[in-house]
């Protein structure tokens, strides 16, 4: 600002020479104008800017204002006729379904598969030997789950629903092998610096340095949770938004800094932060696109764990379901939704590909986002930029899996994460968390490599070869996995393969895609242009992971009924209970 005004004020004493008839007003008056006028600003400026370029930022995470719908104190009595629809049944869908319910609305849940939970989903196979009829269960993509802290999304949700004490979880062990290093990660986070610095002993200092960091930024991402629903979310308030940094200094230095960067803050040796990344994995195939922000959230395994559901994924799924149906709720599988209803810019109903008609005051789709807005909407309904930034979107990583019975308990944790001969692989064995998963002395084991969106073009059911082609693929894992399980193929009692059309076909998602668009690109805020649309899951804020997607289903719910609305829905609950 002041070096504007006297840069400027030097001008008009240079004009002054040319034009001496103005040199009062040149010399005189005008910088003395300029310099009160710099006063003024530098008093009014530091108040006023910060202000307003907060307000901004925060009218940008809700760039669609439509007032929430309002319900009558009487539930709708049709069959089809619904205060709120939700389209797709994964475990976003599920969680704003499930606190609707509760909060006295009549839900109903369309899901196209034959099972409910999404990703979160498990299916059992069965295989004669001789007389002995062998049962697996495997599970569709969740074997790990975050968020079950003492401040943890997750477990928020569970005591909010009252399903803490009908579903179990156990702490899900981890260990890593990569070229030259292996180590079994310790349940204490202490004892996890120490294993590192172990290995790492130039490192040590750095190492503790660096976990005492990451942990301030995930605990103070967590800190106001309980002011929040349960959800770790920025404050929606000017003055929450000016106080946040005092309370949360290691958030606000961190959260935008590029993950990358921060290893390369504190540690030199290429092998250390190469270990220090393999959670990456769990959000995208493209490390160098994630931030600190999104990967403290990950670190919370370290932190507070990771666990596994009690008889499978599929259990934490049926307990979302649970909660809806014991609430008046109904979810209907195998039923698939072919359009949105949209009149005069409000979301009105859903059309199911039986042609069958539901109307409802809201909707939450829990689908693939530009299959939500290029074919179910449609573009006519939609400003013409957001139907541009959805047409660009990028697709996440898809996977290709290998699900295999055993007749053996590999020798390795239950998650084990390895990088042989260039290729990264995720082994998931449930049954050592969970042995109701298999027969007594074998395994359920899972083999999970990420496929880049560039080689899921190549994936087609329709194509010649393709079954071959799979198998290929799967021999090639089996082969890979052998570098942490020698001797697995001899032990295989059942097989089956998953490609990224796999996924696309039951998840329904755009090339497969496992955690919804690509990182680096906007998410998507909950709700939409189309008044009374809101929108749940990995495609939406904050992104790909079950904590992840709790937290987009809450934040759903809110944007349909609040707080000071659900006080007006009381007189529903006897009716719902």
């Amino acid at each position: 600002l002041w070096g504007f005004i006297f840069t400027a004020n030097a001008g008009l004493g240079a004009l002054s020479l040319i034009w001496p008839t103005a040199r009062l007003w040149l010399v005189a008056i005008l910088p003395q104008i300029g310099i009160g006028l710099g006063v003024a600003l530098s008093i009014a400026l530091p108040r006023w800017y910060p202000r307003w370029s907060i307000a901004r930022e925060i009218a940008a995470r809700d760039p669609y204002r439509w007032p929430m719908p309002s319900f009558g104190s009487a539930r709708p009595s049709d069959k089809t006729q619904h205060d709120v629809i939700v389209i797709g049944a994964g475990i976003g869908g599920l969680t704003a379904a499930a606190l609707l319910a509760k909060r006295g609305l009549k839900v109903l849940v369309l899901e196209q598969h034959y099972l409910p939970g999404g990703f979160c989903t498990a299916w059992p196979r069965s295989v004669r030997r001789g007389e002995r009829q062998l049962r697996y269960v495997f599970d569709a993509g969740v074997h790990d789950v975050s968020g079950l802290g003492p401040r943890g999304p997750v477990r928020y949700l569970l005591k909010q629903l009252d399903l803490e004490a009908g579903l179990g979880w156990r702490r899900v062990s981890h260990e890593y092998l990569l070229p030259g290093l292996r180590l079994k990660v310790p349940h204490h986070v202490d004892d996890f610096i120490r294993a590192l610095a172990d290995r790492f002993p130039a490192e040590a200092s750095r190492i503790e340095a660096f976990f005492a960091e990451m942990e301030a930024v995930y605990r103070e991402l967590y800190a106001d949770v309980h002011l929040t629903g349960g959800v770790p979310c920025p404050p929606s308030t000017v003055e929450g938004m000016l106080a946040y940094p005092v309370g949360h200094p290691h958030a606000l230095r961190w959260m935008q800094v590029p993950f990358g960067a921060m290893l390369d803050a504190y540690f030199r040796e290429p092998r250390l932060k190469e270990f220090l990344s393999v959670l990456t994995g769990y959000l995208s195939d493209n490390p160098n696109a994630l931030t600190v922000g999104a990967m403290a959230p990950i670190f919370g395994y370290y932190f507070d764990g990771g666990y596994y559901p009690v008889g499978s994924s599929q259990a934490f799924a049926a307990a979302l379901v649970s909660a809806i149906e014991e609430r008046g709720g109904q979810v209907r599988l195998r039923t698939a939704v072919s359009r949105i209803l949209v009149e005069e810019g409000r979301a009105v109903g859903v059309e199911l590909a039986s042609g069958e008609i539901h109307r409802a005051q809201a909707l939450v789709s829990n689908s693939d986002v530009r299959r939500t807005f290029l074919d179910l909407v449609g573009p006519r309904y939609l400003p013409r930029d957001f139907v541009r930034e959805v047409q660009t979107l990028a697709p996440s990583t898809s996977a290709f899996v290998v699900f295999l019975g055993v007749n053996y308990v590999p020798d390795i944790e239950p998650i084990t994460i390895q990088v042989a001969d260039g290729q990264g692989l995720a082994i998931a064995i449930p049954s050592k968390v969970d042995p109701s998963l298999a027969p007594p002395g074998h395994s359920s084991v899972s083999l999970i490599t990420l496929m880049p969106a560039a080689e899921v073009r190549r994936w087609n059911r329709k194509e010649p070869g393709y079954a071959a082609r799979k198998r290929r693929v799967g021999e090639a894992l089996i082969t890979l996995a052998e570098h942490a399980m020698p001797g697995l193929r001899e032990h295989i009692v059942y097989k089956q393969e998953g490609s990224p059309a796999t996924f696309a076909r039951y998840a329904w998602t755009t090339g497969g895609a496992i955690y919804g668009p690509a990182v680096g690109q906007r998410r998507l805020p909950a709700k939409s242009p189309i008044e009374r649309l809101v929108l749940a899951g990995s495609g939406v804020f904050p992104g790909a992971g079950v904590e992840a997607v709790v937290i987009s289903g809450v934040l759903a719910a809110d944007a349909i009924c609040g707080a000071s609305q659900e006080a007006l829905l009381d007189v529903r609950r006897p009716i719902a209970a």
